[in-house]
C-alpha cells in the first residue's frame, strides 16, 4: 500500500484529480511507523485491523472507523485474513471553506468511532463514507462533486460533535457558550485570511466584540492555545510552503512573505515550532524531494 517511503515520510500519489485516493486493502502485511501530509480514514469490512499512534493502540473491529490527521506518526498491523477500506485525501481540499481550516487545525489528531458503541456520530460518518466508496468505484456524472460534498459533510459532523466543546470537554449547551465558540471560530477565520498583516491581539479582540482579557481567556479555552500561538502557527505553515515550493526565494523574503516583521522573530518562532532553522528545513525538504524523484 505504501508506495514511496523516505525514512518515515510517506508520499501519497492521489489517483483522483480531486486529491483523493481509496484503497480496498486485502493485504495482511504490517506497515511501520510513518506519517503523511494527507488525512487518512480506515474502516475494516472483514476482520479487524490495528492502528498504533505513540503508546496508544486502536484495535479496529469490522465497520469501526478511525480518522488519522495529517502529520500524525502511526503504524498499522493487519490480521492474516481481512479487508478494509483506506481513504486518503489532501487536507487542502477543505482549506478554502470558512471555518474548515480552523477546524483542521484544532481537531483531535486521532478520532476513533466504534460501531458497538451505537453512537449516532459513527452511523452518520459511516453513511457518508459508504457514499464516497460508492461514488469512487462508480462512474456516475458529478462523481467528484459528490465525493467532495460527502467529505465536507463528514467534517461538519466532526466539527459539531468533536470540536464544539467547552474547556471541560463537554458538548456546548448554553447560548453563551455557543456565542463564545462562534466568536473564536470567526476570529480564527479572520486570522487565516489576514495572518500576513500586522495583526494584534487588541485588534482581533475588538473585531470579536470582547475585551483583550476576555478574548484571551475564551480563545485559549476553545483553541487550547493562545492567540499569538495560533497566529504564529499560521505564519510558520505559510513559511513551510514558501521554503519548499519557491526555492529561489531568499530566507528574508520568505520571512516577509509569511507575515513576520523581522528575521530574528522568524528564525526564533520557526525553530520553536519546527525544531530546526528555516534554512535547515529547506535543505531537508530538498533532499526528500530529490530522493522521491
Amino acid at each position: 500500500m505504501i508506495e514511496i517511503l523516505n525514512g518515515i515520510h510517506e508520499t501519497i500519489h492521489y489517483e483522483c484529480s480531486l486529491g483523493l485516493r481509496l484503497y480496498h486493502n486485502k493485504n495482511f502485511e504490517d506497515y511501520p511507523e510513518h506519517w503523511h501530509g494527507g488525512i487518512e480514514m480506515i474502516m475494516p469490512t472483514k476482520g479487524g485491523y490495528e492502528v498504533i499512534v505513540g503508546e496508544e493502540h486502536f484495535p479496529l473491529e469490522t465497520e469501526d472507523i478511525i480518522l488519522i490527521h495529517s502529520g500524525v506518526i502511526h503504524s498499522l498491523r493487519a490480521p492474516s485474513l481481512g479487508e478494509r477500506y483506506i481513504l486518503q485525501f489532501d487536507a487542502a481540499l477543505l482549506y478554502h471553506l470558512k471555518e474548515m481550516e480552523t477546524l483542521l487545525h484544532i481537531i483531535p489528531p486521532v478520532i476513533y468511532l466504534k460501531k458497538k458503541d451505537r453512537d449516532s456520530l459513527h452511523g452518520s460518518i459511516k453513511k457518508k463514507l459508504d457514499k464516497i466508496i460508492e461514488e469512487y468505484q462508480g462512474n456516475s456524472g458529478f462523481r467528484e462533486a459528490s465525493i467532495y460534498a460527502a467529505l465536507i459533510e463528514i467534517y461538519v459532523e466532526l466539527g459539531r460533535n468533536k470540536v464544539c466543546l467547552n474547556g471541560s470537554g463537554r458538548q456546548i449547551r448554553t447560548m453563551r457558550q455557543q456565542e463564545y465558540f462562534e466568536a473564536v471560530m470567526n476570529a480564527s477565520t479572520f486570522v487565516n485570511q489576514h495572518f500576513m498583516e500586522n495583526l494584534t491581539l487588541g485588534e482581533v479582540a475588538r473585531i470579536s466584540g470582547f475585551s483583550k482579557y476576555h478574548f484571551t481567556r475564551i480563545f485559549k479555552q476553545y483553541m487550547n492555545m493562545t492567540f499569538y500561538e495560533y497566529l504564529n502557527s499560521k505564519r510558520v505553515k505559510r513559511a513551510e510552503e514558501l521554503l519548499y515550493n519557491t526555492r529561489e526565494m531568499s530566507i528574508t523574503d520568505v520571512a516577509m512573505g509569511s507575515g513576520f516583521s523581522s528575521m530574528s522573530a522568524f528564525n526564533r518562532t520557526f525553530k520553536m515550532i519546527k525544531r530546526c532553522s528555516p534554512s535547515d528545513y529547506r535543505k531537508i525538504r530538498q533532499q526528500m524531494y530529490e530522493t522521491e524523484e
